[in-house]
């Protein structure tokens, strides 16, 4: 414990005590010389930041990017199966409608040319009746000059 304090009394002795002051001048110096030396230690910590940050998003960025490519090619897949069939249904109305047509046109074109064989038949059998009863009149008028000659 003595030579503690005796070597802590010799020490008070060489010491210089420190009675001057710092001049504006110097404590510019001192705040220019921290600010760089601050400029400098944040510049490298946002260096390593940003490529800290880069190589995390690119880390989460890739499987983001296989599973975007996966769900890409799935639903092309869907789409494309989709539009499948939409055609198929789009062609399965077609066929529909002309079955439709089919069924429901045909007897129509069917009875209407019927009506209108009917109908050139009805005018054949007019003319023909109207022919026959010239012809019975002819007939009968001949009959009624032939009678009164046999008579005679």
């Amino acid at each position: 414990m003595k030579l503690i304090l005796t070597l802590i009394t010799v020490l008070l002795f060489f010491t210089a005590p420190a009675f001057s002051q710092l001049s504006e001048t110097d404590l510019n110096k001192m705040r220019l010389v921290v600010k760089e030396e601050v400029e400098k230690a944040i510049e490298a910590s946002e260096k390593r930041m940003k490529e800290y940050v880069s190589q995390e998003i690119a880390k989460e960025i890739r499987p983001v990017n296989t599973k975007i490519a996966e769900m890409d090619k799935r639903l092309m897949g869907d789409i494309e199966t989709l539009e499948n069939r939409l055609n198929n249904i789009f062609m399965l109305v077609l066929a529909l409608l002309g079955v439709i047509a089919v069924v429901f046109g045909v007897p129509q074109i069917i009875v209407a040319m019927q009506r209108k064989d009917i109908h050139a038949q009805n005018e054949k059998i007019k003319t023909l009746q109207s022919q026959i009863e010239i012809l019975q009149a002819d007939k009968m008028d001949m009959d009624k000059s032939e009678l009164p000659g046999l008579t005679d």
